[in-house]
């Protein structure tokens, strides 16, 4: 049986962040006077309470919550957004139709526990060979997930590609448990950026660090600055991008 909920400012916290950390929670940013809101709002309740789905629908009012929907830079509604572990991970604008929202649950979904299970726990050896070990790394953090992105990294064999698995280690640190700093405005660039990184927007996701890296007391800024160079690291030395912030976190 699927949850459809109603969130506002007060239980945001702990119905949305916090409950995401256990499953999915599916957002929808929505106003009684939006035409297309009425249209995608019982689509998406209804594939909420479908048997056997795997995540919740929480329902916010933006008239009467506008502080939240300024926070997520909702400029558009009906606007959707998926949060796993705390952190949006995927979102779409729009009133869309149900197939296009079929394959966006799908996506937010996979490999999350259903409601009535616990989360599986990730027992998968590792490759031998370094090489591989080091591929298999790379296409982990690709997909976001950076818990069993560390395991493969930790303890990684003496090799030619040790160098770049010492240089990926601290992002998927950074992807498995971003760290709170008890600074508003940093933790809000630090989510900012998790959430990019998910959505391999690696734009926005240095744009974010860069804003962490300079706002930052002296001692946390190598921290930060090794999450870069893993994002560099995953772009290639040769990428434009990852060039162009080196040179902004150099010197």
């Amino acid at each position: 049986m699927g949850t459809v909920i109603d969130v506002d400012q007060s239980n945001f916290q702990t119905e949305v962040i916090a409950r995401s950390r256990q499953m999915p929670v599916v957002v929808d940013f929505w106003a009684p006077w939006c035409g297309p809101c009425r249209m995608l709002g019982p689509l998406l309740e209804r594939l909420a309470n479908e048997p056997g789905n795997n995540f919740v629908l929480a329902k916010l009012n933006t008239d009467q919550n506008q502080g939240i929907a300024m926070q997520y830079n909702i400029r558009g509604i009906p606007a959707v957004k998926a949060f796993r572990d705390g952190s949006v991970v995927d979102e779409f604008v729009g009133a869309q139709p149900e197939p296009m929202v079929r394959q966006f649950l799908q996506r937010v979904t996979a490999g999350a526990p259903s409601a009535s299970r616990p989360r599986p726990t990730q027992t998968t050896t590792p490759p031998s060979d370094p090489a591989q070990r080091l591929a298999e790394a790379r296409r982990l953090l690709q997909q976001g997930n950076g818990c069993d992105a560390e395991r493969v990294l930790q303890n990684f064999p003496d090799s030619s590609s040790a160098g770049e698995a010492r240089r990926l280690l601290p992002l998927a640190r950074f992807l498995c448990r971003p760290s709170q700093s008890g600074n508003g405005e940093l933790d809000t660039l630090t989510q900012n950026a998790t959430s990019a990184l998910r959505r391999r927007d690696y734009g926005a996701a240095l744009y974010n660090l860069l804003a962490v890296y300079n706002r930052a007391p002296a001692g946390d800024k190598p921290t930060t600055r090794a999450v870069m160079d893993g994002v560099f690291s995953l772009l290639g030395d040769s990428d434009p991008m990852a060039r162009q912030y080196r040179e902004l976190v150099s010197g």
